[in-house]
């Protein structure tokens, strides 16, 4: 055709490699087995990277800006002046949510219970961790408010049980003795009021929550071997009162961590599994054709691949992550589809043909196929390593780089150990002894056991002429004889096209319903101790949560009575979202003060803020040293000589965030009255940093899938062999994609890191279904578009069935991993095979009986009940020579077609192959 004019050339090209690989396969079966050990020696390097904020948020998130200038504005004193609602970072801290076993009707505000709290409490209290020698208690390292340990709920636990029966316990707000206020909204949780008190009747949970310090290397690291001895002693804690969660700021990170080590057992049963899959599938009854070996080494070659990818990868400085992990099982099923490819390129060879020139015929047929597959794979995670996420973007470097050496593996390995198989058929020679083998018809008086396993004969399917029509699989035979003249049919047509009218229409609502983001909890083992904290943490603690700062970092006139009204009403607005709570659980330095001055400006001479001298002077000397207002020095940046206030700060409560839609919607509610406010402002909470992969994973997802489905639209207009038909396959990867993104949702998948490279490897996945089925259609010289498409599916129907069995295969241990990152790899992955194959066997050769009618054309006729397709024809040869039809050209030059079309590439039926052979004769065909 006029359009495969590029994969004419390579063909030819490694048609020429193919013959020179037969001659010479030793360097080619030893050096990449040195290179694989080599690169391979670099997994000795590993180096884990669990950290989730540089995983699993976006490199150029907003809330990383937003966090550096409350840092330059607030920086955070842990060791002095620390409160807990005004942290730039989450730093170092260890918590505790206690439930009772009793089911009381005051819950965990019994007497019984709170004794246990407090007995909890001291024993975390006394825990030593030891550096260098030295032991270090929680007083050692405690971050610290005016010299005071601080620990959330201690002060309400200590009131709880000293308070008498006039005291009550309040909710959000408990007034102490001292005439202070206590937010209890933290500490107490699944909380019931007295009606019309506000005082707390019963409470479901409390929750201590312990500060370290970490504002340096040194105290970090303390504070790090203090968090590990916490968890073994509260993994050691039993009572017979209370139930008691624990995790600390490290605890996720260490879970993550650990993933990896649970999911490396499970590869070797996927390894084990594709082994026998691979053997089964290139095993024959013929003991000498049979290949079980090249089975075994075909996974071995892709497991080299992975090796060696990692090997590179840590050599080169890429961190290695417990994402990547995944990445094992999807290369193997990748290497095993590729086997496939080229063993069945091999069988439909003439087996009287000389190892060359079937390995010639071989490499022309199958290297263009995996070479396309590569490249649409690679060109996929190249694209995927450009986004945003971290995470997403290791994950693609090593997957892409794992796909590049499984195909350097394929055609230089695994080829030379095909020449090694080929001699052994060749020479006739037993597929398990090597011992030269007898055909069945001269033992005819042996056993039966004996004739089938120890006989055999690499020229079956020859006949007395010399003509090979090769031995089709019974599942060729199906796609040909049953499905394609079945699916061709009229009222099969018009259902498969209503239905696939309903498949489209279901996902794209399964679309508009996907949420986006990961919720942290999942990054953990379903059974890990974080996960039942965090699932307390949702239900007993969302009503209040995090204190919202809102920082006005631009000079302003406090002192003048119009710009307190403005701030007024700039705070107003932020408390009076549906995302937070109102007036009385903000904190406001500028509120507090001007009331404080009504109250005292009787009492105090000489207080007021009339001006902008006595406002800064009776703003040190009388607000800020109240220990009651002592806190909102954290909130006022002074200039040097404290005679200017440079920035200030206000808190607002956040209400019910309890779910990622609300944190999604909240943080971006927050940013957009920040940017419609008078003054130069800006929102942050250390939790915002987490919640812009909601905002960022959809847009980065559609960028990514723009600019893959633009590439793969060019790959496929090089490589199918007409330009109309790049449109349909293109159609076919959209088709594909929002398949996958509006059923992943449908099966509690969310939009995130994790799918999110799924989606990504759909398009490469996408491409290697859609266009070599269509490249099958279109190559076909038939008038009638259902012909062409029962050849099609004869032709791709078994090694698209084959790929997609062992890429599932590959990913199947990851259904029952106890993590959620790895069963949506599996969800994801699942999705996209079989979405593919539905689209390569079903919905793309429907579509194009109606579309690509003429898009080729042949006078030819051919009836669809045909059982022999006009592109599968043995060719007549002379006795003793090669199952190839000749056609003498000048200087001896014979062009050589194939006798049958490529399982994995139908193109190679089109594809002529040059041989310099003048022994040759034309038999006038």
């Amino acid at each position: 055709m006029a359009y495969d004019c590029i994969e004419r050339r390579l063909s030819r090209l490694f048609a020429m490699y193919g013959g020179f690989l037969s001659r010479h396969p030793l360097p080619f079966l030893v050096l990449p087995v040195l290179l694989a050990a080599g690169l391979g020696s670099g997994m000795f390097f590993m180096e884990s990277d669990s950290s989730v904020e540089g995983l699993y948020t976006p490199d150029n998130g907003q809330g990383k800006t937003e966090r550096a200038v409350v840092r330059e504005h607030f920086p955070v004193n842990d060791s002095e002046d620390f409160q807990a609602s005004r942290l730039v970072t989450l730093g170092r801290s260890a918590s505790v949510i206690v439930t009772s076993k009793a089911k009381g009707n005051d819950g965990v505000l019994s007497l019984a219970v709170l004794s246990e709290v407090q007995s909890l409490y001291r024993g975390i209290s006394g825990i030593e961790a030891q550096l260098s020698g030295t032991d270090h208690t929680f007083t050692d390292l405690c971050a610290m408010w005016q010299s005071q340990c601080v620990v959330d709920g201690y002060q309400l636990l200590n009131f709880a049980l000293e308070k008498d029966e006039n005291m009550t316990i309040g909710y959000p707000w408990t007034n102490l003795p001292d005439g202070t206020r206590l937010f209890s909204g933290a500490t107490l949780g699944g909380v019931t009021l007295e009606p019309g008190t506000g005082h707390v009747s019963t409470a479901a949970a409390f929750k201590l929550t312990f500060y370290l310090r970490s504002e340096n290397s040194e105290h970090d690291r303390l504070s790090e071997e203090w968090e590990k001895a916490f968890l073994s002693y509260m993994e050691n804690f039993e009572s017979d009162i209370i139930d008691v969660s624990r995790t600390s700021s490290q605890s996720l990170e260490e879970e993550l961590s650990k993933l990896t080590a649970r999911i490396v057992p499970r590869f070797s049963v996927t390894f084990t599994v594709l082994i026998t899959f691979s053997v089964l599938s290139c095993m024959m009854l013929d003991t000498v054709r049979t290949k079980p070996w090249l089975g075994m080494l075909g996974v071995l070659s892709a497991g080299m691949a992975v090796v060696s990818s990692m090997g590179l990868c840590i050599y080169c400085g890429v961190k290695f992550t417990s994402v990547v992990a995944s990445m094992p099982f999807l290369i193997v099923g990748i290497g095993v589809d590729d086997m496939f490819i080229m063993i069945a390129a091999w069988r439909k060879t003439h087996p009287g043909g000389s190892v060359e020139e079937r390995m010639g015929e071989t490499y022309a047929e199958a290297a263009v196929s995996i070479t396309i597959t590569t490249v649409t794979d690679g060109l996929a995670f190249g694209i995927g390593a450009i986004t945003v996420f971290p995470a997403i973007r290791i994950f693609c470097i090593y997957t892409g780089v794992a796909v590049l050496f499984d195909y350097f593996f394929q055609v230089t390995f695994f080829g030379a150990c095909m020449v090694y198989e080929g001699r052994r058929e060749k020479s006739n020679r037993h597929a398990a002894s090597c011992r030269p083998a007898v055909s069945p018809s001269e033992v005819a008086d042996r056993s039966g056991y004996y004739r089938l396993f120890c006989t055999g004969n690499n020229m079956a399917g020859v006949n007395e002429e010399g003509e090979f029509s090769g031995s089709d699989h019974a599942i060729m035979t199906f796609f040909r004889d049953y499905f394609g003249p079945f699916i061709t049919k009229t009222w099969v047509k018009v259902v498969v096209m209503l239905l696939f009218a309903g498949y489209l229409g279901c996902a794209i609502w399964g679309c508009l319903q996907a949420k986006e983001g990961i919720r942290l909890s999942n990054l953990a083992a379903d059974d890990s101790y974080v996960v039942s904290y965090n699932n307390k943490d949702s239900q007993h603690f969302m009503s209040y949560g995090a204190k919202i700062s809102v920082v006005f970092s631009n000079e302003l006139e406090y002192w003048v009575a119009s710009v307190q009204d403005q701030v007024e009403n700039a705070v107003s607005r932020f408390e009076e979202t549906d995302f937070t709570w109102g007036k009385n659980e903000s904190e406001s330095w500028l509120r507090d003060y001007l009331d404080f001055i009504d109250q005292f400006s009787g009492i105090i001479p000489g207080l007021n803020a009339s001006s902008k001298s006595p406002f800064i002077i009776n703003l040190r000397r009388y607000f800020l040293t109240n220990p009651r207002f002592k806190r909102y020095e954290l909130d006022i940046e002074f200039n040097r000589n404290k005679s200017e206030i440079l920035a200030s700060r206000f808190l607002v409560q956040a209400k019910e965030i309890n779910g990622s839609v609300r944190e999604k919607d909240m943080v971006i509610k927050m940013r957009e009255l920040a940017n419609q406010s008078p003054f130069q402002t800006t929102v942050y909470h250390p939790s915002f940093i987490f919640y812009d992969q909601y905002i960022a994973i959809l847009p980065n997802t559609l960028q990514n899938l723009g600019i893959a489905t633009a590439t793969m639209f060019v790959v496929a207009l090089v490589l199918v062999p007409h330009p109309v038909c790049s449109i349909w396959v293109t159609l076919s990867i959209v088709s594909i994609c929002t398949g996958v993104v509006g059923y992943m949702t449908f099966w509690d998948v969310n939009l995130d890191a994790i799918s999110m490279i799924n989606i990504i490897m759909c398009i490469g996945f996408s491409v290697d279904f859609s266009a070599h089925i269509t490249y099958a259609f279109v190559s076909c010289k038939e008038n009638s578009s259902n012909a062409r498409a029962v050849f099609a599916l004869y032709s791709l129907g078994m090694p698209i069935l084959q790929g997609a069995l062992s890429t599932i295969l590959g990913v199947a241990a990851l259904s029952t991993a106890p993590s959620y990152i790895f069963r949506t790899f599996f969800k994801t992955m699942f999705l996209v095979i079989l979405l593919g194959a539905l689209h390569g066997l079903v919905i793309l050769p429907v579509v194009l009986t109606f579309v690509g009618r003429n898009v080729c054309g042949n006078k030819d006729s051919y009836s669809v009940d045909s059982k022999m397709p006009p592109c599968q024809k043995s060719f007549k040869t002379h006795q003793g020579q090669t199952g190839r039809s000749e056609t003498q050209r000048k200087g001896g030059e014979v062009e050589l077609a194939n006798h049958q079309c490529n399982n994995g590439d139908p193109a190679r039926l089109c594809t002529p192959i040059q041989y310099n052979n003048p022994s040759f004769e034309p038999d006038g065909t």
